[in-house]
C-alpha cells in the first residue's frame, strides 16, 4: 500500500495598509505583500483507505480553519498538519493562508482541476475589505487591490501586481499580544467614511509603486509611511491609539534608529515593520529590537526576510507502506 503526501508551503503577508477609505463608491483600497518568512506548512497525506480526517495544528484556530476547507472540499480521509510560525491575529494573515494552503493541498489530492479559490474565500466569509491576503498567496510580491464596491460586485480586484526588489529587506517585529479578531474588527469596518488626506494617498500609492517598479526605496518607504500616517489616526480610537501595541512607538523608534524606512504596522497588529536596502542594516534593526524588548521584559518574535515572488509552492511525494 502507499502513501502520498502533499506540502504546501507559503510566507505570510504583510499589510501595508489603505490608500482608499471612500472614495467614487469604493472602500478600503489596500496594498499588501508576500513575505519569505515567518511562514507555515500544510501537510495533507493519504493512503488511499478510509478511516476519516485527522486535523494536527498548534492551535485550535488553525485546526478549526484547516477542517474547515476540507469539509467544504469534500476531503474526508488523510491526516492535515499545519506547521511552522502559526500566531493568529497579530497582523500577518494566518488564518487566511491556512485555508488557501488546505484549499490547495486538497485540490491536489482530490485532483480538482476546477477549484474556484475566489469563490470559496466568499463562501468561508473572506476578502470582505481587502484581498491583497489573497493575490499576495496566489501571485506573491506586491499587490494591490481595487477596494470594495456594491454588494453584488464580488471581491475587489487586483488592481496592480509588482514583482519586488530581491535586494530590499523587511524587518518584522511580532511583540506580545494580538490584534482585533475578524469579529471584533467589523464594527470599526463596516461604515467607511471619507477622509481629508484622500488625494495624499493617492500620491502616497504612485509613491510607492514608483519606488517598487525603479528600485527607489526612498520613494517607496515614503509612500508607506504616508499611508500608515493615515491609517493610525483613522484607526486610533478602534485600536487605542496609533499602534495597537502598547509596544509599538518603542519598535518603530528603535528601527527608526537603526536606518529603517517605510516603518508601519500590518492590519491589526501587533506587527510592526520597516524596510532597508542594507542585510547589516536590517540585522542590526531585528537585534537592537529584540533587545529594547528584553529589557522591559517583553516577548518578541523578530526576522529579517525579504518579499517573495513566490506565494506559495508545492512540493508532491509518494512512498510505500
Amino acid at each position: 500500500m502507499s502513501a502520498s503526501r502533499v506540502a504546501v508551503r507559503a510566507g505570510y503577508r504583510l499589510h501595508l495598509g489603505f490608500y482608499r477609505y471612500l472614495d467614487e463608491g469604493l472602500a478600503y483600497g489596500s496594498v499588501g505583500v508576500a513575505l519569505e518568512d515567518p511562514h507555515l506548512e500544510l501537510r495533507l497525506t493519504t493512503s488511499g483507505v478510509g478511516g476519516g480526517l485527522e486535523v494536527r495544528a498548534p492551535t485550535e484556530e488553525a485546526r478549526e480553519a484547516a477542517a474547515r476547507v476540507a469539509r467544504s472540499l469534500g476531503l474526508s480521509s488523510g491526516v492535515l498538519e499545519v506547521l511552522g510560525y502559526v500566531k493568529h491575529h497579530v497582523g500577518l494573515g494566518s488564518i487566511t493562508r491556512t485555508y488557501l494552503a488546505t484549499a490547495i493541498a486538497a485540490s491536489v489530492q482530490l485532483k480538482a482541476v476546477n477549484l474556484d479559490l475566489e469563490e470559496l474565500l466568499v463562501k468561508l466569509g473572506r476578502c470582505r475589505y481587502s484581498c491583497v491576503g489573497y493575490y499576495t498567496m496566489v501571485y506573491g510580491g506586491l499587490a494591490v487591490d481595487t477596494g470594495v464596491g456594491h454588494p453584488g460586485d464580488g471581491i475587489p480586484k487586483p488592481l496592480m501586481l509588482l514583482k519586488f526588489p530581491q535586494h530590499w529587506y523587511v524587518v518584522l517585529a511580532v511583540p506580545e499580544g494580538r490584534g482585533l479578531r475578524e469579529e471584533e474588527e467589523e464594527v470599526h469596518m463596516r461604515d467607511p467614511v471619507q477622509v481629508s488626506e484622500q488625494r495624499e494617498l493617492y500620491r502616497a500609492l504612485v509613491e510607492l509603486t514608483t519606488g517598487v517598479r525603479l528600485e527607489r526605496i526612498d520613494l517607496f518607504a515614503r509612500g508607506v509611511e504616508t499611508i500608515q500616517e493615515v491609517a493610525g489616526r483613522y484607526f486610533s480610537r478602534a485600536q487605542g491609539g496609533f499602534f495597537s501595541s502598547p509596544y509599538g512607538d518603542l519598535i518603530a523608534e528603535v528601527m527608526r534608529r537603526s536606518g529603517l524606512r517605510g516603518i508601519g504596522q500590518s492590519s491589526w497588529g501587533p506587527t510592526v515593520y520597516g524596510f532597508t536596502d542594507s542585510y547589516s542594516t536590517a540585522e542590526l534593526a531585528r537585534r537592537s529590537v529584540l533587545s529594547a524588548l528584553d529589557r522591559i521584559g517583553v516577548g518578541c518574535d523578530a526576522w529579517v526576510t525579504r518579499v517573495s515572488d513566490v506565494g506559495y509552492s508545492v512540493q508532491v511525494s509518494s512512498s510505500r507502506l
